[in-house]
Parts: C-alpha cells; structure tokens; sequence
C-alpha cells in the first residue's frame, strides 16, 4: 500500500535552491535568438561609438612657478602675504579665468572656424583652409551656425547659413551680405583640395569661445613643493591645441608679471594718493595758522585773554573818575549860578589848574565883597566894581567849566566803545580758542599720518622692485598625433563584456522569473509524494489520442508502459482496481496520460474502463465515437440511464470508454452522493481496472471528490508548464484531505538533458542536425 510520509519538508527558499544548469540550459535555448540580438546590439553600439566619434588630441606644457624676494634683503619685513603661500592655487584660478582667457582671445585668430565636410565626420581646417573670411557684422544671427560653402567656378560661391537658411551669392574678394554680415571672402590659392565634398565655416561669438576655451582648458598642480604647473588643451586638431597652448603659455607668463605688480601698483597708488590729499590738506591747516596769526597778532590767546581782562579794567577805573569828575563839575556849575560857591579840595585836585585858579579867585572876591558889604552900601562904586569883578570872572570860570565838562563827556564815550569792543573780543576769545586747538590738533594728526604713509610708500616701492617672478617653461607644449579620446580598445572591450554581461542578466532575470517546473528536482525538492514516473515530449502528432497505438516504439509509449508496470509497485491488484488521474489545471496532460495508460492496461488483456469526470467540460478528440452525447456520466449519477447504455467501446480491445455526459448543473454533488460509489462498484465487477479522468483540482472540487473514490490517484505535472507553487497545491491538498495513496508524475519532460530517461534507441530519430540538437527544447 501506498504511503505518504507524514513529515513533509518544508520547502526550501529560492536563495539556496542549488543552481539548475538544465532549467539555465532550457532559458538559454529559449531565448537565444533574442541573446544574440542583444550581443549584436550593444556590440554595433560600441562600433557606431568608435566609428562615428572624432579623435580628441590633447597638448600639454608643464610651468614652474617662483617669485623672488629680494625685497628682504634690505632688511625690510614683507608688507604683503608671502607671495610664494598658496601660489599653484591662484595661478591656476588665474588661467581659469574669463579675464585671463579673454586676454587669449584678444591675441589670437579664432574668430572663424573652417571646416571640410566629410563622407562620415567634418574635421576642422586650422591654418589650412581653402578660403578666408573677414566680415563686418551689425548683428549676430548667423554666428555659431555653419555657413556652408558652394564653389560654383569662375571666382564665384554661394553661401547658406545651416541646411535651410538663407542663402547668397558673391565672388571672391568682393563683399557679399548675409543676414546683416558683410564678408569678404579671399580664395587661398595654395590649398589643396582632398577626398572632403564640401566646405563650411562658422562665425564665433565672444561667448561661445571663451565657452570652447573653458571646456577644453585643463590647468592642474604637478608638485606643490616644486611649484610645477601642468597645462594641458584638448581639440579635435592636435596642431590647433598646440597652437592654443603656445599663446595660453606666452601670454600667462606675460599677464601674471603685469597682474603681480599691477597689486603693488595699485597699492602705490592709492599711497601717493592719499598723500596728496593730506598735503593739500595740511596746507590749509598752515594758511588758517598763518592768517590767524596776523589777525589777532598772537597765537597765544591765553595771555591775550588776560591783557583783555586788564583792559576792560582799566577802562573800567578811568569812567569811574571821569562820571565823579562830570558830577563835581556839574556841583560848581550849579554853585556859579546860585551864588552859592563852594570848593572842595577834591575838587580843586579834579579840575586843570587854570580853572582851579578862576575858581579860588573867584572864592576869594565872593569873600571880599562880603567885608565891603559891612563897610559900604551898594551902591558904592567900590561895591559895585567888586561886583562888576565877580561877574566876569564867574563868566569866564562858568564857560571854562562848561567846555571841560563837554571834554570829560567826550572822553567818557570814548572810554564806553573801547570798553564794548574789548568786552565783544573777550567774548569771541574762547570760541577761536577753541578753533584753533581743534585745526591745531587735525594738523599734528595729518602730519603724523603723512609720515607714515611716506615710509610705506618707500617699503612697497622697495617690495615692488624686489619681489620678482620667475616663471619659467620647463617643457613646451608639445605636438601629439596619438589621440586621447576615443579609446577604441577600451569601448570595443567594454561593448563586448557589457553584452556579455547584459545576456548573463537577461538569462539570470530570467531563470529567477521561471517559476515552472522543469525537472524531477522542482518536485522531489519540495515534496516527498513517490514519483510514479516521467512521461518525455514527444514530437509525434497522434489524431485520436491514443500514442501508444500509432507510435508503440516511441519514447512515449515506453514510458507510458513503464507506468503500468510501476503501478504494480503500488500494488495495484486484486480489489485495488480505481486510479484517478488528476492535474491542478488543465493542460497538463492528464487526459492524455489516463487515456494511455488505460490502452497500455487494456493491450496487457485487461479490461479497462475510462470514465470522463469533467462534466464541466467534455473531452475531445477520443479514440471512440460517442453517438449520443446526452447520455453519460451525469445521467447515470441521476439514474436517467445505466452504465451500460451509456459505455462506447474504442478501436482497441477490452478498452471501454464512457463519457462525462451532459453539463449538469451540480457536478460536485453528483460525485458525492451514493450513485457514484455505486457506480464503481458496478464496474469493478465488470473491469479489471478503472481509471478516473477528473477536472482540475486547481479550479473546482469535482476531482478530490473522485480521487476520494480512487484506490491510487496519479497527480500529473507538466515540464515547462506547470508553476512550482502546484506543488504545493498538491501538498495542501494531501494534508487537507489525508490522502495517503496520491502518487506524482512529470509529463512532457524533454527528451533532451539530463533529466532525459534517454529513450533514443526506439523510433526517435538518434542523428538529427547539430543545429536542431543544440537548440531544440
């Protein structure tokens, strides 16, 4: 008895399935013709590559770099960073530069390009054209675009911008207008004409060749400590990079010596400068000074603020006298007329002698016309004469004291304005003060300044002459003809291992991606269900199903007869006389199997009966003529007809078939109602063997329900066909259902590889070409 092994093995993960060379071999021989599609392509991809890429040719110069300082040997400490600090990294920004570069471009000849146009590529003609042009242009719209040439004879051309554009035409050395481009055209008589078919040139733009200069420029450090500088230029004409190169190098050793002293220049400058400005500057400060000095006829306005101060009070004592003077002389005055003379002292001190002397006089006659009063009467002539005395000189001193009063007054108003202008100086003192101090102390500043910029005008003057360049070309730039660029070796390899690669890829995503079943190892691997045995492909084409008839000898039929025979192994004998033949979908051969295998049963003189279980979907192509088609299983199950009318006997003896009948509408539970048992063991009666031709399991239950009823079930895969997840359908189908007599089988294997039983030596043809050996599947 059959038995399945409780303890199934789990199923071993794709990453450490060994590597199956027959299922590699299969997805090779599969897919060849798209693998070589796939080589020639990447390999006619590196040729176009190689073919139709123009050689790039580069020159190089190597430079070193060292700037002198000769400056210290004076003693004189560097105002400036170490030139030396630091130097390959600026340099080679420096011949970077847009400046640098349009300093090259100011000194060369790039303006046009010339080109030949070949029978594949267009190569430049550097200082070889067949032509020259000069123009004049009011605007650049046909600038950066090829201007094509066409030498019509007799000194005559046409010009084209691009393969559609404007066209004109001209003669040689006389000017032609195109797209507001005056040219001038001359012929180069020396140049001679090669295998090229025509000829074109191309207007630069500024923009467009600093562009080409920057892409193709390469300055990069050989040695730091050495100061060595590698300058290298790439074009697709090697002499046009060393003629590039050439002026890069002459004007660099050139433009860096003006761009290191144009530093110091600029620093000297702007010293001499300012030291202009402070002169003119200090120059007002001394001309303030000078003026200063002869206005206020000092420049010590300290001592002229106390000789102020002592003026003022002066002046100050001399108004006092005078107003007391002004005051006693207004008293005698008012004495005079009064009558009423009194003098003081001080009063005779205060007025001029003369005046004093009137006045005492006068006192005195006032005095003795007093004592003539006592002794004569008024009217006396010596009274009166005394009288007539007094009178005048009271007149004489009244107007003497008038006139010097007026005098003091005089003298007071002069006194009262000198005092307002000392007083107004001696307020504006401190402002000028103040001025004078402030410019005084600008000045001291701008002198110090100025010597100081003095002295580092002399240190950077002394620098500057001392600090040298000393560029030197340690290697030219040289001349290569051995292009840099394409490596053909290189692509041509790289083609060659890519497509390799790609096809190893392909072939490897492939075989990831193939998850069908391709050998007995996809089985045995994950299930441990005996394998009953493996049925190969066969090439045969057979009308009615039955191989084992129209081709006995072939690798088919003895397979299909060594099933028979390991049947027996199973012991399928005596009352073990039903085996179901079931698949998990359709197509994989498991009506051709049961057929077969029922004819080989039926050829070894047994009877045999094939039972049509898909009544879902009806068998074709059979090896009997089935004359009713409504009568079959489904009817014998609903008990519409006996077995016996509804059995159709085939060509070959003892081999029965009966049909699946009409569509019913619930063939599950036809299966599984007592008709079916009952069925059976009607048949056993009769047949040595029944074989059960169930539906897919994969799709609908109708075939568990049979191979319950099935003393061995026979589950069929298909090579190539089959996913290696129906594997495990079927193990899920066992430990559902506890199948115990469930056997596998591999059908449609390849008779080829090594999983081929090598049935050759019967009819299958053994010597076929090598062509169709090697890429048969």
């Amino acid at each position: 008895m059959l038995e399945i092994p409780k303890n199934i093995p789990p199923q071993q993960s794709p990453a450490n399935e060994p590597l199956d060379l027959n299922k590699l071999k299969i997805i090779f021989k599969r897919n060849w013709l798209w693998l070589v599609v796939l080589f020639l392509v990447i390999n006619s991809i590196a040729y176009l590559k190689v073919r139709y890429t123009k050689n790039v040719y580069e020159s190089s110069s190597e430079l070193k770099l060292d700037i002198k300082k000769e400056a210290t040997e004076f003693g004189i400490k560097p105002t400036v960073e170490d030139p030396n600090l630091n130097l390959l990294s600026g340099e080679i920004e420096l011949i970077e530069s847009r400046l640098f570069l349009g300093r090259v471009l100011d000194s060369s000849d790039l303006n046009v390009s010339y080109f030949s146009v070949g029978r594949v590529l267009n190569d430049e003609l550097f200082q070889s054209a067949p032509f020259v042009v000069r123009y004049k242009a009011q605007n650049e719209s046909s600038f950066n675009a090829p201007i094509h040439l066409d030498d019509t004879g007799n000194d005559e051309f046409t010009l084209q911008v691009g393969d559609e554009g404007q066209k004109a035409a001209g003669r040689y050395n006389s000017k032609v207008s195109l797209n507001g481009v005056d040219l001038y055209i001359e012929k180069n008589e020396a140049f001679k004409k090669g295998d090229e078919i025509g000829y074109f040139f191309v207007l630069n733009t500024r923009d467009a060749l600093l562009g080409y200069l920057l892409r193709n420029l390469t300055a990069e450090p050989l040695n730091f400590n050495a100061n060595t500088l590698r300058i290298s230029f790439k074009d697709n004409n090697p002499s046009k990079a060393t003629a590039i190169l050439n002026k890069i190098d002459s004007i660099y050793l050139h433009y860096s010596y003006e761009q290191k002293n144009l530093a110091n220049k600029q620093k000297i400058d702007w010293v001499s400068n300012e030291l202009v400005n402070i002169e003119h500057k200090m120059e007002d400060f001394e001309n303030y000074f000078e003026n200063f000095t002869l206005q206020n006829k000092t420049n010590n306005l300290d001592e002229d603020l106390k000789k102020t101060v002592s003026a003022i009070n002066r002046l100050d004592s001399q108004r006092y006298e005078l107003t007391n003077k002004i005051v006693e002389v207004n008293t005698l005055m008012e004495g005079l007329k009064t009558g009423d003379l009194f003098i003081s002292l001080t009063q005779l001190h205060a007025l001029p002698p003369t005046i004093a002397k009137n006045l005492e006089q006068l006192e005195d006659l006032y005095r003795d016309q007093e004592k003539l009063k006592l002794s004569y009467k008024e009217v006396t002539f010596a009274y009166r004469q005394r009288q007539k005395d007094i009178e005048t000189l009271r007149d004489k001193s009244g107007r003497q004291l008038e006139e010097q009063r007026a005098e003091w007054i005089k003298r007071l108003e002069q006194i009262n304005q000198k005092k307002a202008r000392l007083e107004h100086e001696f307020v504006n003192i401190p402002d000028k003060s103040t001025q004078f101090s402030k410019n005084l102390r600008f000045y001291k500043l701008y002198e110090q300044f100025y010597l100081s910029l003095m002295q580092s005008k002399s240190e950077f003057e002394i620098t500057q002459a001392g600090s040298v360049p000393d560029y030197k070309i340690l290697s030219p730039a040289n001349l290569s003809y051995t292009p840099i660029s394409p490596n053909k070796l290189m692509i041509t390899g790289i083609g060659f291992v890519g497509s390799v690669v790609a096809m190893l890829l392909v072939v490897g995503l492939l075989y990831v991606l193939n998850n069908k079943i391709t050998s007995l190892l996809d089985i045995e691997r994950v299930t441990s269900v005996p394998m009953l045995g493996v049925v190969p492909s066969s090439r045969h084409f057979t009308k009615n199903g039955l191989h084992v008839l129209d081709h006995p000898k072939s690798m088919v039929s003895e397979a299909i007869r060594t099933l028979r025979t390991n049947l027996d192994f199973f012991n399928i004998n005596g009352q073990r006389k039903v085996i179901a033949v079931s698949s998990t979908v359709s197509g994989e051969g498991k009506s051709f199997i049961a057929l077969n295998l029922g004819a080989v049963m039926a050829l070894s003189k047994k009877k045999v009966v094939l039972l049509d279980l898909d009544m879902r979907k009806p068998k074709q192509n059979l090896p009997v003529n089935v004359d009713d088609t409504t009568k079959g299983i489904s009817t014998v199950l609903i008990r519409k007809n006996t077995w016996q009318e509804c059995v159709s006997t085939t060509a070959l003896a003892n081999f029965d078939y009966i049909p699946s009948g009409p569509h019913p509408p619930n063939p599950s539970e036809l299966l599984l109602n007592g008709e079916f048992e009952e069925l059976l063991n009607n048949l056993k009666t009769q047949y040595d063997y029944i074989i059960l031709d169930t539906p897919p399991v994969g799709l609908v239950t109708d075939g568990i329900m049979a191979m319950k009823r099935a003393d061995i079930s026979i589950y069929i895969f298909r090579a190539n066909y089959s996913k290696k997840d129906f594997v495990l359908n079927l193990q899920r189908i066992i430990n559902i259902n506890k199948f115990s007599n469930i056997t596998t089988l591999l059908n449609a294997l390849p008779s080829t590889g090594e999983q081929s039983y090598g049935y050759g030596y019967y009819e299958e043809p053994g010597n076929r070409p090598w062509l169709k050996k090697i890429f048969n599947t």
